[in-house]
């Protein structure tokens, strides 16, 4: 009976084992397989804003919010192969960091210019409306265009589109008009209107429809001076992959509506270009 007893003691103990080992191999594939399938998630170091209220900036709390945030946390939610690192900063630092290879994509209401063609790549689907009025007080008169503004004195932030529109003007028709430079919050836009530090704003319809809502500016303008939109940017030698897969998740959000919330959510209005 004894040894009757140890045999089977032995059998237990010997399936014991054989049952562990199984389960120690299905454990190490099954980590590993984890494993190999995280290491598949490519990080991609994406700019934006910290300081562009209502598009990308810190909210109270320190944390990320806006229309460009929100954006590229749907494409990132739509790449599950791909996880963006935020690189948030003003907007002529997140131009020098893409072009410096310090980040691969920019999301901050980049317009194209041919500048920005030649060292930049851009997304295929717009996602805001930003053609440039001139936007004045209703005393300094509505302007259709650089040459109707004449004399006065206009605010554009540093390596925007509305800096190069207006610098452009200004080398075919020197002193045509002073420029203040620099990277102001809408708040200190509204402030410079207001106190006359400056009588013009070229802006896109949603940047003057904030002003004019949130700061009681009650800024009038003309027609368009230049039709643009925003769109995403990438690095040069952004893997093309990328490049593709941001595009298609771009056109999928667009189609189901999810930019036009995003638009009413955070400009208050629908902005979406139409094309």
């Amino acid at each position: 009976m004894k040894d009757k007893t140890r045999s089977h003691k032995g059998l237990w103990i010997g399936l014991g084992v054989v049952i562990i080992a199984i389960i120690g191999v299905m454990f190490f594939r099954h980590t590993g397989t984890s494993s190999q399938s995280s290491s598949k998630v490519q990080i991609i170091k994406v700019g934006s804003g910290n300081d562009g209220q209502p598009f990308a900036y810190l909210d109270k709390d320190g944390k990320p919010a806006g229309m460009d945030i929100a954006l590229l946390q749907a494409i990132d939610k739509k790449l599950p192969q791909y996880k963006f690192k935020l690189t948030l900063s003003d907007f002529p630092t997140m131009i020098t960091n893409l072009k410096a290879g310090k980040t691969t994509m920019a999301m901050y209401q980049v317009e194209q210019n041919a500048e920005r063609k030649e060292n930049f790549k851009f997304g295929t689907v717009g996602y805001t409306v930003w053609d440039t009025l001139l936007a004045t007080k209703k005393s300094a008169g509505v302007l259709d265009s650089f040459a109707d503004a004449k004399g006065k004195k206009l605010y554009v932030t540093n390596s925007t589109n509305q800096a190069t529109l207006t610098d452009a003007y200004l080398k075919k028709n020197a002193d045509a008009y002073s420029v203040v430079r620099g990277t102001y919050t809408m708040e200190q836009v509204a402030q410079g209107l207001n106190s006359g530090q400056f009588n013009v704003y070229p802006a896109p319809k949603y940047s003057i429809d904030l002003l004019n809502r949130q700061f009681k500016t009650n800024l009038v303008y003309g027609k368009a001076v230049n039709h643009s939109n925003a769109y995403p940017l990438f690095n040069k030698k952004a893997d093309p992959k990328f490049i593709k897969a941001v595009n298609k998740a771009m056109a999928e959000l667009k189609a189901d509506g999810t930019l036009k919330k995003l638009s009413n959510q955070w400009l208050k209005g629908d902005y979406v270009p139409k094309d």
